[in-house]
């Protein structure tokens, strides 16, 4: 056996694409369907530009009529007027002097301002003006005032006109004459409010004024009065006595620290004196002087000079062992031995006297230092005192100050205020640049923007409505239905019959009656994308099946079996819808046992096998409807019959029941090679093709793609185009006369390398 073999799977093969026909959806594991884009848009604009066209003419007639109908019986005149607003002056009159106005000041100013002219109470006064009352619209309300002081002030507009010092007053009514009257009447009543207003503002400001000057006098005197009862009460100091002061300070703070130095010096020497023993006490040349001067020491040292004397007189004439000598001599060293004796009783006494007057000094110069810090003490307080009588006086006289300077601006302003209330000048601070007059031609309606914002407007919902009527549309009409809600590679489309130029009386016969018509080369496609798609081993048994009944699946299963046949293959077509078998109306020698026989074991494939009168097609019908169908198209019989199938056929294609409505399909799915999910136009909605997908995914089903089936010939749509194009070129006279059928049964060109040896099956 030989057939086409692509070299690429089906999830990556290009497939044989017709006239573009064939739409192919790689699937992704349950991926989201992909957004809409700029080839949708215009798709979309194409198949429903009609719908577009009609809904744009019927709106934009209501816009043109509705426009020409105010133009005639409700017209409305815009009269304006312009007032100026001066920037604020320096406002003389406020307790603190203002600075120059900012432009965010002027801003707010004119907004108050434009605000003021639509109070209530304004509006009023104006409708109570006899002129007022005359007009129409004012006559409209029949004497409802405050029902008309709304609308007018919904209706009159008062907007600052930006970058500018200017008010715009504008009104828009039925009477060109009545909206410039009112108009004026209105600014007319605010210019008159506007002057009371400042007039009564000034003389308020300045009596304010008065008041204020009036309490700053009294705090003045008041201060003064303080400030002399203060000096009265309390020694406040010059700057000499201040500077005497603080050099008092200054001096008792040296005389501390002079001090200070004594006393340590003192105690320094108290502690020297007091650990050195007697004997190496360092004796002063005032000490000496003190010691030698005793007369007592004095005397015992005259003895000892006066026996030296005779002791040197004697040892020569005596000689020095003599008796007298050794008197002399003894005399001598005990009257020695009383001078050191006294001289160190008076070096005890005067080292004695000094420690304690040592003491006494240290003392002394202590008490000194208690004194001193004393009346540093005092002294310093007694400046802090004058500080802190000089600070609080200056602080008085501070204020003082203060109140004597803004006195003397707020007599000056007083001034100026009276002047203030008698110019003239600040009531035309608001004036009237234009006032309004009686309107040319209607403001509304304003023909480019009705009619030209209503052609955008028409146009825009026309689309609108006409992409609202496709993302709102439920139901599957074309092949890019099928592949973005779905999810499935489109394998074909096939037209619907009715639209069909040729005479065709069932679709199920179309490509054996009719083989030249493009219902037979629509199914021609669909056997070329499907041999295409994957490799032939790999589709060997096929599933037909469709969400719902009356799709067309048996049509499909029928032509595509046909059209595989006409290639020059073995095929099998298998009716597997027990409960509305179809098969055998097409093929009316079939017999009526069939597929159930065999699932119950009453024979094989080949005792209720059908040759029907087409070459290379062989039929099995249903058989009589089992009591569980299900389980029989899972069993093992179902299994051997397939497997002997595959062995007899190249083809085996499988008119299976809707998946939706009966689980049989779902249960066949599991043992063919691939399924095929044939959708109706219209009949079937997105949800439902999704669903079936979905069903399928969840055993474990290979889905080869979906068949769009009764496809319509519309404007934007698949087919019209086609039709012509085809029917055209089939009708050319250049075509050569149809050829005889070849040995092998093969009448089609691009088919025929795919044969080869069956003989045997």
């Amino acid at each position: 056996m030989s057939s086409v073999q692509p070299t690429t799977q089906m999830t990556t093969a290009q497939p044989y694409d017709l006239n573009q026909q064939a739409v192919w959806y790689q699937q992704s594991g349950g991926a989201e369907a992909p957004s809409v884009g700029m080839a949708d848009v215009l798709r979309i604009l194409k198949q429903r530009r009609l719908m577009i066209v009609v809904l744009f003419f019927v709106f934009y007639t209501l816009v043109v009529g509705a426009t020409f109908a105010i133009a005639n019986w409700a017209p409305l005149w815009t009269s304006e007027a312009i007032l100026e607003l001066e920037p604020p002056r320096k406002n003389v009159l406020d307790i603190e002097p203002s600075g120059d106005v900012m432009p965010e000041q002027m801003r707010l100013a004119l907004q108050t301002e434009s605000r003021k002219l639509t109070q209530p109470v304004l509006l009023q006064k104006v409708l109570e003006q006899p002129e007022i009352k005359k007009t129409a619209f004012y006559n409209w309300y029949g004497g409802n005032i405050p029902k008309c002081m709304t609308d007018l002030r919904r209706l009159l507009g008062s907007t600052p006109i930006p970058d500018t010092y200017l008010i715009r007053v504008s009104l828009a009514t039925r009477d060109p004459t009545e909206t410039r009257d009112i108009v004026n009447a209105v600014v007319d009543q605010y210019l008159a409010r506007y002057v009371t207003q400042a007039k009564d503002e000034l003389y308020l400001r300045a009596e304010s004024l008065k008041n204020t000057l009036a309490e700053r006098q009294r705090k003045l005197n008041e201060k003064r009065d303080e400030m002399y009862r203060f000096r009265e009460q309390t020694a406040v100091p010059g700057a000499e006595e201040r500077e005497a002061m603080g050099g008092l300070v200054l001096g008792l703070q040296a005389q501390i620290t002079q001090v200070e130095v004594q006393a340590a010096a003192l105690q320094q020497l108290l502690e020297s004196i007091r650990d050195v023993p007697v004997n190496e006490l360092p004796i002063t040349p005032e000490m000496r002087i003190l010691i030698e001067s005793d007369p007592i020491l004095r005397y015992y040292r005259s003895q000892v000079e006066a026996l030296d004397v005779s002791i040197m007189v004697n040892r020569e004439r005596l000689g020095a062992k003599h008796r007298d000598m050794k008197t002399l001599m003894l005399s001598r060293q005990g009257w020695y031995q009383k001078e050191i004796m006294k001289r160190e009783e008076l070096i005890t006494d005067i080292r004695e006297r000094q420690i304690e007057a040592t003491r006494q000094d240290l003392a002394q110069t202590r008490g000194v230092l208690v004194r001193l810090q004393d009346r540093l003490q005092e002294e310093q307080a007694r400046q802090r005192a004058m500080s802190r009588n000089v600070q609080r006086y200056e602080q008085m006289k501070d204020d003082e100050g203060v109140l004597l300077k803004d006195l003397e601006q707020l007599q000056k302003r007083a001034s100026e205020a009276e002047h203030a209330v008698q110019d003239k000048s600040r009531e035309r601070r608001l004036s009237v640049v234009q006032r309004a007059d009686r309107a040319n031609k209607p403001s509304r309606p304003d023909y480019f923007v009705y009619l030209g914002g209503g052609f955008v407007v028409s146009l825009v919902a026309a689309v609108g409505l006409a992409f609202l009527r496709e993302f709102t549309d439920k139901a599957i009409r074309t092949p890019i239905d099928v592949a973005r809600h779905g999810q499935l590679s489109v394998l074909g489309n096939i037209p619907l019959i009715d639209d069909e130029e040729a005479d065709i009386d069932s679709i199920e016969l179309a490509t054996r009656k009719a083989p030249h018509s493009l219902v037979a080369e629509a199914f021609r496609q669909v056997r070329t994308n499907l041999l295409f798609s994957g490799p032939a081993e790999a589709q060997r048994v096929i599933l037909i099946t469709s969400p719902g009944p009356g799709d067309g699946k048996t049509a499909v299963a029928i032509n595509l079996a046909v059209t595989l046949a006409q290639s020059n293959q073995r095929v099998l077509l298998i009716d597997c819808n027990f409960r509305r078998p179809a098969i055998r109306d097409a093929f009316p020698n079939t017999r009526r046992e069939g597929l159930s026989n065999i699932l119950i074991g009453q024979g094989k494939l080949a005792d209720y096998v059908t040759n029907s009168d087409l070459a290379n097609i062989d039929v099995l019908s249903s058989g009589p409807m089992p009591p569980s169908p299900a389980e029989l198209l899972g069993s093992t019989f179902m299994r051997e019959l397939l497997a002997e199938a595959r062995t007899r056929y190249d083809r085996v294609i499988i008119d299976g029941p809707p998946a939706l409505l009966i689980s049989d399909g779902i249960v066949m799915s599991t043992l063919v090679d691939g399924v095929i999910i044939v959708t109706r136009a219209v009949q079937n909605s997105k949800g439902a093709v999704k669903r079936t997908r979905e069903q399928f995914e969840r055993v474990g089903a290979r889905i080869f793609g979906a068949v769009l089936n009764g496809v319509q010939a519309r404007a934007g749509g698949y087919f019209r185009r086609q039709y012509r194009e085809f029917y055209e070129y089939a009708s050319d006279e250049t075509i050569p006369a149809e050829l005889p059928m070849p040995p092998g049964g093969n009448n089609d060109p691009q088919d025929a390398g795919d044969g080869g040896d069956r003989g045997g099956r």
